[in-house]
């Protein structure tokens, strides 16, 4: 399955395969699959990671050891994406969301932006940072 998931974001450099690829990273994320996590993720050692409440993790060995730590603890939560907003220029991607959390130990929300550059071949990760909701948006300014 996770190799199914992975080969449908090497579908180009388009809209949906960025899509694809975001979609990847919150199958990874639900299911603790630490190999497709890492597949997903670019090799730079520019990739930045900011999990909930946590510094920034910079490095793609300490960001695939939090990723690690994550899942070894256990309780995957399952994540309701709304609100979700793709955007690409040229072959720099981001994907605003609002990952909505059910889990006995993580039950909330959390504004995230996920940043995938294409490497030629496939969107890969190059950044992900999440915050917890704390308010609702107020909506248009």
């Amino acid at each position: 399955m996770a190799d199914e998931i992975h080969d449908n974001v090497n579908d180009g450099i388009d809209d949906a395969a960025l899509a694809a690829a975001n979609g990847a990273f919150y199958h990874a994320l639900e299911t603790g699959d630490l190999e497709l996590m890492s597949r997903l993720w670019s090799d730079s050692e520019d990739v930045s990671c900011a999990h909930p409440g946590r510094a920034p993790i910079v490095g793609t060995g300490p960001v695939r050891a939090s990723w690690a730590a994550i899942f070894a603890a256990g309780g995957n939560p399952q994540i309701i994406a709304t609100e979700e907003r793709v955007i690409r220029r040229g072959t720099i991607g981001w994907v605003t969301i609002t990952e909505n959390l059910i889990s006995g130990v993580h039950t909330g929300a959390a504004s995230a932006i996920n940043v995938f550059e294409f490497d030629g071949d496939r969107w890969r990760m190059v950044a992900h940072h999440a915050a917890p909701v704390l308010a609702p948006n107020p909506g248009p300014v």
